[in-house]
């Protein structure tokens, strides 16, 4: 074997010619990418060769940083194509980088290879995600070689990209690259990371139960996330009680509510660290000790499982998955036990079609199976059992399905225009006719919307890191975008489209406007039900399959006002799941608001099957006392009251007393709730004097204040400093109360009602 290869920065660039042109090394990187034998360094030479790029363009061509840029690109370059079995002798703590599908984009990550690799014998691999304004290298400079287990830090696309969209498939995609490159052991994958590192451990804990040994999160946060999914995710968590940037609510209450379900959960917590809890010495010890003792199980050895899918990018839990969404716009679940008799019990709600994964399930093959679907008579399957089997719900009730039915698209799942950033090849186009204005206000939107790890359009507001990018932004070169006229058949087929503009403005999407369920057409946005919305002043999002290639989808934003393309928009931050940490799902599948503006309009969404949803047309007009911010934040305080029978509900102002919420007369229910698509409730109990003294520092901090309220009332006054009230909160407050109120009620506890279930009920009872 060749002597192992770990460099630095700095000696890879003093390794290497300096003097070398960059006009002559893109040439050589180009001929290097078309080499099949160099396909595992198309990654690290793309990103290597953006940043010799950048720091020419910041500091110009002859600059030190970009001398030292090219020379480093030079220096590997030349290895590789001297030696293409170079990343067999790589040792100890190297960055690297993969190629994304997403974009072909070179993506870094930081890794330690185990002193003692060998390949004959896998290696079990420790996975760190960063926490917000870090990157894959700034927050892990302890990282060092160690013999026995190999250790990545991964970046997730941006400083603060939330590890959810491309962020999160940043994680998937560099174990998949690793795990190809070198030998890994599957049942000893450990995550971890704190603070958005810690939220993202559960996140991926709770979205891909199957695939990990064990996760160790430091200050994380899990309170949107359904506990069930976590119940065979070994979890060793630390947290400090005097957290107030991520409150130790979000673990206390949702963990409390893992245990009670059978999960497996170490809570260590401490205090006097604040946010640091990174530096608590003897949990990091203890957590790294446990670590190392976990192994996933054998899949034949599971045999209950509880997994609720929120969106349709994650539906499987260990031997079973969701292939076809049920009729509600809501979760799906489904509660898989494994009984003697060779017999399953199953619970499944809200899906049509469920995947049992026989070959991996705790049952015998050469007996015939009975399964049992919501306390029915139990349904057999012959023996020998297939390796996979899919139930389905007819007619008649639920059966095994025969053969799959052939569609002409790809199924219908929640998730809104994140499914769009889900690691498959995307595409942000923009229109190029129309007016001036509405040329560059399209041109722009696409540059906001490249500069996303998500949905979202940021803009270039917020703190930055020393490279000047913001924290929400895409940290290593910008997402593919190209205009309308340039778009190929190809680029259709290949990719999922983010479209901006309207037919008229935007040629790809005049291509397929008329096989739209959605026309934008004068005065009105026509669906095609019948359904008929005002177009002045409104801008709309809609997230449909692409007619031209029903495998993939599109995001189509449109507006006849330039003001809905500005970066910061509503309708991509709304659809796109809101901001980076709170990990929100979009309920809706086309979401009309006026544009700049927070005001809603309307919200529908589609069945499995792509035909309109039937809950708005029979969803009641919203009350026409809700016209502002303020009266919706009241009504969601007096929906989440009732729903936990609770004393008092803590809700948002809601911003601008006179920003409207609802356009009367047009708004349903059902709109409304959408946009609060698996928002959880929290209850906790604190002494009147508490509240009040909570409620005198939201007035002395003057900024979002909470507010206190009965029925649909603000009410503090009344309050009686002796007495215990309960009081009930939505979980995306949390972070909010925290920052401002600098307590943490030890009894917190994590509920299974939701904000939106709750507002159902509570506007119907009106």
């Amino acid at each position: 074997m060749a002597n192992p290869i770990s460099m630095t920065a700095a000696a890879e660039s003093a390794a290497a010619n300096p003097k070398v042109a960059l006009p002559e090394l893109d040439s050589r990187v180009d001929s290097a990418l078309a080499r099949p034998d160099l396909a595992a360094y198309r990654g690290w030479l793309k990103y290597l060769r953006f940043l010799a790029r950048s720091a020419a363009e910041r500091n110009g061509p002859t600059s030190p940083q970009a001398s030292e840029a090219g020379a480093r690109l030079a220096g590997w370059l030349q290895r590789i194509e001297a030696d293409p079995r170079l990343i067999d002798s790589l040792r100890g703590v190297q960055e690297w980088a993969y190629e994304s599908a997403a974009d072909g984009s070179g993506q870094p990550f930081k890794m330690a290879l185990p002193t003692d690799y060998d390949p004959a014998h896998p290696a079990p691999l420790s996975v760190y995600m960063h926490g917000y304004s870090g990157n894959h290298l700034d927050h892990s400079a302890g990282m060092a070689s160690h013999p026995g287990s190999m250790d990545l830090a991964v970046l997730g696309r941006a400083r603060g990209g939330g590890y959810r969209a491309l962020s999160e498939a940043d994680v998937l995609d560099v174990i998949a690259y690793v795990q190809a490159h070198w030998a890994i052991d599957p049942d000893r994958i450990h995550l971890n990371g704190g603070s958005m590192g810690g939220g993202a451990t559960y996140r991926l804990g709770s979205r891909f139960p199957h695939r990990w040994a064990s996760g160790r999160p430091a200050c994380g946060f899990l309170s949107h996330l359904p506990a069930g999914n976590l119940i065979t995710f070994p979890i060793y968590a630390t947290h400090s009680a005097d957290d107030y940037v991520v409150s130790i609510l979000h673990e206390r209450g949702p963990l409390a509510r893992l245990r009670e379900l059978g999960g497996r959960v170490i809570f260590d917590e401490t205090n006097g660290y604040g946010h640091a809890v990174w530096d608590y010495k003897e949990g990091n010890e203890r957590g790294e000790a446990w670590e190392k003792l976990q192994v996933r199980p054998a899949s034949q050895s599971v045999r209950h499982i509880d997994y609720t899918a929120i969106e349709g990018t994650a539906v499987r839990g260990w031997w079973g998955e969701i292939i076809e969404w049920g009729p509600a716009i809501k979760p799906a679940r489904f509660v898989l036990t494994a009984a003697d008799g060779n017999t399953i019990f199953a619970e499944l709600t809200n899906i049509a079609r469920l995947r049992l994964r026989l070959a991996e399930a705790p049952i015998d093959a050469t007996r015939p199976l009975h399964v049992s679907v919501n306390g029915s008579l139990p349904i057999e399957l012959p023996a020998p059992l297939p390796a996979a089997a899919t139930l389905a719900r007819g007619d008649k009730g639920w059966g095994f399905e025969t053969a799959a039915p052939t569609l002409p698209w790809r199924l219908h799942t929640p998730g809104s225009a994140a499914l769009l950033y889900s690691g498959e090849p995307l595409l942000i186009v923009y229109g190029t006719r129309g007016s001036d204005a509405e040329r560059k206000a399209m041109r722009a939107a696409a540059t906001a919307a490249s500069k996303s790890p998500n949905a979202t359009w940021p803009d270039d507001k917020g703190d930055a890191g020393p490279e000047g990018i913001p924290h929400s932004q895409n940290l290593y070169g910008r997402l593919n975008t190209r205009a309308d006229s340039e778009v190929t058949d190809a680029d259709i087929a290949r990719c999922h489209l983010v479209l901006i503009g309207t037919a008229a403005q935007n040629s790809v999407l005049g291509r397929i406007a008329a096989r739209l369920p959605v026309r934008l057409e004068g005065p009105f946005i026509t669906c095609s039900d019948g359904v008929v919305l005002p177009a002045a002043h409104n801008a709309l999002g809609l997230v449909h399959y692409n007619p031209l290639a029903p495998d993939r989808l599109v995001f189509w934003v449109a507006s006849e006002d330039p003001a809905a393309y500005a970066a910061g928009a509503e309708v991509p931050l709304a659809m796109g799941g809101g901001t980076l940490l709170a990990g929100t799902v979009c309920g809706a599948d086309l979401l009309v608001m006026r544009a700049g503006s927070p005001t809603l309009v309307a919200a529908r969404s589609f069945d499995s099957r792509w035909r309109w949803s039937a809950d708005r047309a029979a969803s009641p007009l919203a009350p026409a006392a809700l016209k502002t911010m303020r009266d919706f934040s009241l009504a969601i305080g007096a929906a989440i009251r009732q729903a936990t029978n609770t004393d008092l509900a803590m809700v948002g102002s809601g911003g601008p007393a006179k920003e409207a919420a609802i356009v009367p007369g047009i708004t349903r229910v059902s709109d409304v709730t959408a946009a609060l698509y698996n928002q959880p409730i929290g209850v906790f109990e604190m002494t009147g004097a508490e509240i009040t003294e909570v409620a005198n520092r939201f007035a002395a901090a003057g900024d979002l204040p909470l507010l206190l309220c009965r029925s649909s009332r603000v009410e503090t006054a009344g309050i009686q400093r002796a007495r215990v009230y309960r009081v009930a909160i939505p979980t995306d407050l949390i972070w909010r109360f925290s920052a401002v109120a600098k307590m943490a009620p030890q009894n917190y506890r994590h509920t299974d009602a939701g904000v939106a279930e709750a507002l159902e009920r509570f506007w119907s009872r009106e």
